[in-house]
């Protein structure tokens, strides 16, 4: 599902609760600025183990690219559940 033309993370697949975007790191260079994060249910603690990276750039003319962005990646790996492949039999 989408929200505004981005994706939507599902309920957590254990208690129903929230799931959000937990910043874990700040990261920044001479040239780029990010974050790593964890995708956390607010309600039980529920958490991906993996950890995902958003990075963004400003480029020679002064606009904001993005450069490494792992959010739809974390989203599609949070939303993914047991029976996703399963073909019902009828």
């Amino acid at each position: 599902m989408t929200v505004n033309g981005a994706m939507e993370l599902k309920p957590c697949p254990f208690c129903g609760g929230k799931a959000m975007f937990l910043t874990i790191t700040n990261k920044s260079s001479h040239s780029a600025v990010g974050v790593m994060f964890k995708i956390k249910c607010m309600k039980c603690g529920t958490e991906f183990p993996k950890s995902y990276e958003c990075e963004m750039y400003m480029d020679q003319d002064g606009g904001i690219r993005t450069g490494k962005d792992e959010r739809t990646k974390a989203i599609t790996d949070w939303n993914r559940r047991a029976n996703d492949d399963m073909v019902s039999e009828n």
